[in-house]
């Protein structure tokens, strides 16, 4: 180990460091959804309704999102080991104090804190790797690291659930103890300081801070909230007013300051800007499969949630040998036809998905998972390492907070879209179907006999006359029919909405990039 520290070049010492990294990350992202499964458990122990017990995600996910932009600025105070260490011990305390919560507002609180230090974990470990890793070799690094970022929110209820129905869940919480005290350990003990190489100390952009926490939340909550308030609502469009008036408040305090939170100048660095655009349109690919199949496997087919996990592994799978194998091609290939090539597998690989039925093989089930394993790692490590090849190193920092920023906010949108989008398809065919059926005799016959020949309508009723048993379970397997037309639509939309960056994908500069030149933006 000490070796590694007078060297801090070697590939030793720096591979040693990247698992470091990797372990506070994949923490970090699963904690993004492992307590999902576990919220009606929470609600039982500390007697909540459902409204409240949400603010356990809700108040994770606004934590992360606004400490994130912070990070640029805080590795110019404190440098990379103590920042990160830092976060690191915030995130494994307010692991503990979950785990330990005696009240609800305790264990809010805690959640808080665990988000203040995971949100910042995920972009200062991408500004470490571009710190130990060369340009070209930065693509290798990336991948390795980013295998965390797509695994873990793919078996975090799979894991939720097991450690819910096995233990408690206390221990969804607690699980992280062993390995953050672990990583800390060999933290302390390897990673070199590098006080010595710290920027210059600027002033705090405080009202661009502000500004821009207030866009975040609004913007957040309005995304989170919109379905079960209402689009048209008063908070929604409260909400929205807030997010606007904060993105625009936040933008000319930018301009104007002499050290903003924010350089907007980072955006004339064309891999940069687009890789920002591109994250939103790969966190609705990653999140809509994400979020849509399990729901499909569980509320449509039946599964439990430790089953849907299992048909879901083979996905993580693909995309944990995928995502090295991605970054080593994001340093010897252009990264314009990578992306490409990721986004309409994607894309391809979600409109397969548009047939999808209860009914469907293994095959419908699992290969399409293949497919975008593929495309979403493809798409991912050559990004994030075109985006941060193409700012100057100084910048780094501040460039990985914001696309980390543009990543979380385009999946909780990807999530609001989605879901607004099937419930309403759901809507529109079950009236469509019910219409189909009208007074006809024979139509109402024909719906009710499918209804009781696929077994999944139980018509139960003493009183129940032969026809009315027919109409309940004609109205039955309309509505389960129109369900499974939602999701088919859901998946579709999703598709389309990947392709549809494609376009955006052929102006990537797919130059290797070497050696950074600030004066060249282009």
């Amino acid at each position: 180990m000490g070796a590694m520290n007078n060297n801090p070049r070697s590939p030793a010492y720096r591979w040693s460091v990247l698992s470091i990294i990797m372990i506070g990350t994949f923490m970090a992202i699963l904690d993004t959804s492992i307590v999902n499964v576990a919220l009606p458990h929470m609600m039982s122990a500390f007697g909540v309704n459902r409204n409240q017990i949400e603010w356990v995600t809700t108040g994770f996910m606004l934590a992360t999102a606004v400490s994130m932009p912070l990070v640029g600025w805080l590795v110019g105070r404190l440098g990379h080991k103590t920042l990160y260490l830092s976060s690191l011990t915030l995130f494994t305390a307010g692991s503990a104090a979950c785990a330990m919560a005696w009240s609800y507002d305790s264990l809010i609180v805690a959640r808080i804190i665990q988000a203040v230090g995971g949100g910042a974990i995920q972009p200062v470990g991408m500004a470490i790797i571009a710190e130990l890793f060369e340009p070209e070799e930065r693509g290798k690094a990336l991948g390795v690291w980013g295998t965390g970022i797509m695994i873990g929110p793919a078996i975090g209820p799979t894991l939720g659930g097991y450690l819910t129905d096995a233990f408690s869940w206390r221990s969804i919480f607690s699980v992280n103890l062993p390995f953050g005290l672990l990583a800390l350990l060999i933290g302390l003990t390897i990673m070199e300081s590098d006080s010595k190489r710290l920027k210059r100390k600027v002033p705090f952009d405080l009202w661009g801070f502000i500004f821009l926490s207030m866009t975040l939340i609004a913007g957040l909550l309005a995304l989170s909230k919109g379905q079960e308030k209402g689009w048209t609502s008063e908070y929604i469009i409260t909400c929205l007013a807030f997010t606007v008036t904060g993105l625009v408040m936040f933008l000319t305090v930018e301009t104007v300051i002499t050290h903003p939170l924010l350089d907007l100048k980072l955006f004339i660095y064309r891999n940069f800007t687009l890789s920002m655009v591109l994250a939103i349109f790969r966190a609705v690919g990653m999140f809509g499969g994400i979020f849509l199949v399990p729901l499909f496997l569980e509320n449509l087919v039946g599964y439990t949630t430790i089953q849907t996990g299992l048909w879901m592994m083979p996905g993580a799978v693909i995309v944990g040998i995928m995502m090295p194998l991605s970054g080593q091609m994001a340093d010897r290939y252009s990264i314009r036809w990578l992306v490409l090539g990721g986004s309409m597998l994607t894309g391809i690989s979600l409109l397969l998905y548009g047939d999808l039925d209860p009914r469907s093989g293994a095959l419908m089930i699992i290969g399409p998972q293949l497919i975008r394993g593929i495309g979403l790692a493809l798409m991912m490590a050559p990004l994030m390492t075109a985006a941060i090849n193409s700012v100057p190193q100084e910048q780094v920092a501040t460039a990985s907070s914001f696309l980390n920023v543009a990543q979380r906010v385009g999946g909780s949108f990807g999530i609001a879209l989605l879901n607004t989008f099937v419930t309403n398809s759901v809507r529109v065919h079950a009236v469509h179907l019910g219409s189909l059926v009208g007074n006809s005799p024979e139509s109402l016959r024909q719906w009710a006999e499918i209804g009781l020949r696929e077994g999944h309508i139980k018509v139960q009723g003493l009183f129940l006359s032969t026809q009315m048993r027919g109409m309940v379970s004609a109205a039955e397997t309309i509505l389960d029919r129109a369900n499974v037309l939602g999701f088919q639509n859901g998946f579709f939309l999703a598709g389309v909405i990947i392709l549809l960056s494609v376009p955006l994908c052929l102006l990537l500069d797919g130059r290797k990039h070497h050696h950074i030149a600030p004066q060249n933006p282009h």
